[in-house]
């Protein structure tokens, strides 16, 4: 499930500002003799301080004659408030030009028909669209009416990355692009499994995440979910799930997976252990997923020695062009009822300019929606991070469920599945505790929120 954000503005700054003051403070003067009149913008956004450190610097630079106007969104948040249904009514009662934001708001916005199409924008405007990479215009255009609705100057993928030294070391060949899950973790069980811990090399690590998220990154690479697409069923019971708990359960079992999770309780990470629970920047595992956050953190920790590499995400064999793991982001669109449509455009136009990228990759960690900007980063290919791109199905609208019901549910699982791994209940009872647990959660969230509407 995707969690919601407000754009951290990394870019933002003095960075940014040395990069574009020149042809404002060139043209300052003229301006000041005949200063037009202020173009208004009003953008939902959560404050108007949120705003102003995530891109206050771009439009004092870029648009000084832009006057923006925020509605603020942090009050639609709240007990009994569902926040789609308030920013629905936001966008249709307050009628907002710009809107920034992400994949889940995105889709339905689209689908209830809230946003403008922009090819006619496109067109006028002579605007590249062949410059950015097709998964990133097929995702945006993953609609009923199969049109641009928004623009995403940025995206997140991962790749896995790979030791290379531990696989010479150990005779185990190469990962390469495009594998299954099931080659995969034939590659990580060939790692032997040292009886002292301390010594010990994992076949494959994921860092920061909970067991569960391991067993659903498997089963939701062919497609699976843990819950239906109305969110009011719970979904484990299936081969699917049965074969990917079995991965993680055995793995976790036989020391060739690392598991941290000490009776059923959650870890929590502050700067050390972050750290020490990166165990492949440490040399400790032989594989890992993540996105370009790895290569960032291991430079930043001075991690420099590591001869490492990547290659594309575990695939779907039957869907092997297709990742659950792409996404764009923030999406800048322009909402169906914007007073100043065209105030919009130019915004959404400059933040997914090749100017705009090339001053995000001097002061961001991110990947460009650009071509130009999809070879390399300090020597190595950036190909395995662009090769995929997101399913159709991942992309349509689904619902979800009470904000009540994921902290409950993490503590199911996080118990059910310390129960099999010490060997106390099977991989098929497990399931069946989660599934019965979970659906009691969930029926009993759903009911707590139809209360609290009334």
């Amino acid at each position: 499930m995707e969690l919601k954000s407000i754009p951290r503005g990394r870019l933002a700054g003095a960075a940014l500002t040395a990069a574009l003051a020149l042809p404002v403070a060139l043209s300052a003067c003229s301006k000041q003799a005949d200063k037009p009149e202020q173009e208004v913008l009003r953008i939902p956004f959560g404050s108007e301080q949120t705003f102003q450190y995530s891109y206050g610097n771009y439009f004092a630079v870029k648009f000084p004659d832009v006057r923006v106007e925020i509605i603020p969104t942090e009050g639609l948040y709240g007990p009994g408030k569902n926040y789609y249904e308030e920013f629905e009514k936001l966008i249709r009662e307050q009628k907002p030009d710009l809107l920034i934001t992400y994949t889940s708001d995105y889709k339905r916005w689209a689908s209830k028909g809230l946003l403008l199409d922009l090819e006619p924008f496109v067109r006028k405007s002579k605007f590249d669209l062949d410059s950015f990479t097709p998964a990133a215009i097929e995702q945006l255009k993953a609609n009923d009416e199969g049109k641009l609705f928004g623009l995403a100057p940025q995206l997140t993928s991962s790749a896995l990355y790979y030791n290379k030294d531990l696989f010479d070391k150990y005779g185990v060949p190469y990962p390469t692009n495009q594998m299954s899950w099931d080659d995969t973790m034939r590659l990580a069980r060939r790692f032997p499994v040292d009886p002292d811990p301390g010594k010990r090399i994992y076949g494959i690590h994921e860092k920061y995440s909970t067991p569960f998220d391991f067993v659903s990154d498997i089963a939701g690479t062919v497609g699976a979910s843990h819950i239906s697409p109305d969110a009011k069923w719970i979904t484990l019971e299936s081969d699917v799930w049965k074969k990917a708990f079995d991965q993680v359960v055995s793995g976790f079992k036989s020391g060739n997976l690392y598991y941290y999770y000490k009776d059923g309780k959650r870890v929590n990470y502050g700067p050390e252990e972050t750290k020490q629970m990166d165990l492949f920047s440490s040399g400790k595992a032989a594989m890992m997923i993540s996105s370009t956050e790895q290569m960032f953190r291991m430079k930043q920790w001075g991690e420099t020695k590591l001869n490492w590499d990547i290659v594309t995400v575990p695939v779907d064999p039957a869907n092997p062009e297709y990742t659950r793991y792409f996404n764009v982001s923030p999406i800048y669109a322009i909402a169906a009822n914007a007073e100043h449509p065209q105030t919009a455009w130019k915004v959404v136009q400059y933040f997914n300019s090749e100017e705009a990228a090339k001053v995000s990759q001097k002061t961001e960690d991110v990947l460009s929606t650009r071509t130009a900007f999809a070879k390399t980063k300090d020597g190595l290919s950036l190909m395995p991070f662009y090769m995929l791109k997101v399913k159709p199905l991942d992309i349509s609208p689904v619902a979800f469920p009470p904000s009540a019901f994921f902290q409950q549910f993490e503590t199911i699982v996080i118990r059910e599945i310390d129960e099999a791994v010490k060997g106390r209940k099977s991989v098929e009872e497990t399931i069946r505790a989660i599934q019965t647990d979970a659906q009691v959660v969930l029926d009993r969230a759903w009911l707590e929120q139809d209360a609290q509407k009334k």
